[in-house]
């Protein structure tokens, strides 16, 4: 169980659990802000061929303290140690952790080779950032549980589960003046807590930029395939159309629609799907061409009985940055019922058509509709969430199939990640954290001192621990350090022998007892 800021003061003004000194605003609805002390530990590489984790290699870090009013350079690529501001110690029955911001396991998220999940990411990987520009994934944490959650739901129907403490950049009411949008990160907490302003919807997210797959090799030209799948007989390979332009130069088709698998199955493959800009477009304006229609304002309308086709159209739509709304309405001819349609409306900023005379009507004016509204914070049971850390600047990454950007784990603001050299920090800790730095950004990062640098969430043990830390038989090597700590991790082998002897151990067969007569 993780305790809720109600349990995290109780705690506090009990003085089971002391942070010292305790920020003013640093208790969050699930977790307190902790900063960053002035004190850093460099390694100084130079004076050691390798680390060798046996020996103590006293002189393999330096410390190094800013004054207070100048920070602390962190250049592309380095790792260096530092602490955090405050003291931390815990009873015998709670554990605590750094944590990011999470997001549902089965949260799914594009990549350029096609879709996964929160839950399949691993470090490595490559996502896109808001720019639609591919990023990669340069950390994730282990799932985690009992995690109050939420379901965000936007204006466009898009529903995403994310912790309390998840961060999204959006743009409040403040934000929108005089023309102007200017975002500011807030947690799902913050959104929920100010949704409205005088009954309008006060946080809006920008629209991503169209996404760049790779270029694909296409068995049919995207804009013929596009006109096939809005006017094509299903079964056969012809175009149904009355507008010459669209007919001149598609050839036959049979064999490239029999390869691709779409005859008798109308349905966008996943080639075209993440397929290059062009491309997609390309198959958005055939599709457009033969099945859209445009209205006086510039609003586009796609409409089809094939719910697949429907729903296909409209991801096609949000990687190309627009903002596409999908509704199931009822086929009416001749007032007679014919089942049910599906309809995908958007505002397009570019051309979305060939033929000349829907491109004539066409406004392109979809600027100002670049932003999704959110329209709902809903509670919900908790759900396991993990976070992850990409190399973008803006530390934001898209995820869902209409593309919505979403931030970083605020582990790694602007390409800063922080550990804690414990992971969990122990029943019975009491000390200094030491915090692990490291700058996978391409530019230096400044880290000024007392400056916010993670969160610390606290979780109770189903029994007080036997052998909290700090107990004699347990060593407790780090118990009341203060400032960044080098690893003393050479004092295992002194307590179990040499590394060879070590191995011998793992090594030799076990020896089978005989049973007794």
């Amino acid at each position: 169980m993780i305790l809720s800021d109600r349990s995290i003061r109780e705690e506090l003004d009990s003085g089971r659990i002391v942070i010292d000194p305790l920020g003013d605003d640093a208790v969050q609805p699930s977790s307190v802000d902790l900063r960053v002390d002035a004190s850093f530990r460099v390694f100084a590489n130079h004076r050691y061929p390798y680390i060798d984790v046996r020996e103590p290699q006293p002189d393999l870090t330096e410390l190094i303290k800013v004054p207070d009013d100048e920070p602390f350079m962190l250049h592309p690529g380095e790792f260096v140690l530092g602490s955090t501001y405050e003291r931390v110690a815990l009873p015998d029955d709670l554990v605590a952790r750094l944590e990011g911001k999470a997001l549902a396991l089965d949260t799914e998220v594009p990549t350029p080779s096609g879709w996964t999940t929160m839950g399949g990411l691993r470090a490595g990987d490559v996502v896109f950032d808001e720019r639609g520009v591919p990023t990669p994934v340069v950390a994730v944490t282990p799932p985690m549980l009992d995690r109050p959650c939420r379901r965000v739901v936007l204006s466009d129907g898009t529903t995403i589960v994310a912790d309390l403490e998840h961060r999204w950049v959006t743009v409040d009411k403040n934000g929108r003046r005089r023309g102007r949008r200017v975002g500011r990160t807030r947690t799902t907490e913050e959104i929920a807590r100010t949704l409205s302003v005088r009954g309008e919807r006060n946080h809006q997210i920008m629209l991503a930029e169209p996404v760049q797959y790779p270029e694909q090799t296409l068995p049919i030209d995207p804009y013929v395939f596009g006109v096939w799948l809005g006017d094509g007989t299903s079964t056969k390979p012809e175009i149904t159309t009355a507008d010459q332009f669209v007919v001149d130069g598609n050839g036959s088709l049979h064999s490239a629609l029999r390869r691709v698998g779409v005859l008798g199955d109308k349905h966008i493959p996943d080639a075209y799907l993440h397929a290059s800009v062009p491309q997609r477009e390309a198959l958005l304006q055939g599709l457009m061409d033969s099945d859209g229609y445009i209205d006086r304002i510039g609003r586009c309308d796609f409409t089809s009985v094939r719910e697949r086709l429907a729903e296909q159209v409209q991801q096609l739509v949000a990687s190309l940055g627009l903002r596409p709304t999908f509704a199931k309405k009822r086929a009416v001819l001749d007032g007679i019922d014919r089942g049910p349609k599906y309809e995908v409306q958007f505002t397009p900023d570019r051309p979305v058509f060939r033929l000349p005379r829907k491109l004539a009507r066409q406004k392109c004016e979809g600027g100002l509709h670049r932003f999704r509204a959110i329209s709902d914070v809903q509670p919900m049971p908790s759900v396991p969430v993990r976070c992850i850390q990409v190399g973008s600047p803006s530390g934001q990454f898209l995820v869902a199939r209409s593309y919505v950007a979403t931030h970083n784990s605020s582990l790694g603001r602007l390409g800063l990640l922080i550990h804690s050299t414990a992971g969990f920090v122990d029943a019975g800790w009491d000390g200094w954290l030491t915090l692990e730095l490291s700058n996978v950004a391409t530019l230096p990062i400044a880290i000024y001192p007392q400056m916010k640098i993670g969160q610390l969430a606290f979780f109770q043990l189903s029994t007080p621990a036997d052998r909290p830390y700090g107990s004699a038989e347990l060593g407790s090597k780090y118990r009341g350090q203060q400032g960044p700590t080098a690893s003393r991790y050479f004092e295992n082998f002194a307590e179990t022998g040499s590394a060879n002897d070590v191995v011998d151990r793992l090594r030799r067969p076990e020896t089978a007892e005989t049973p007794e007569a």
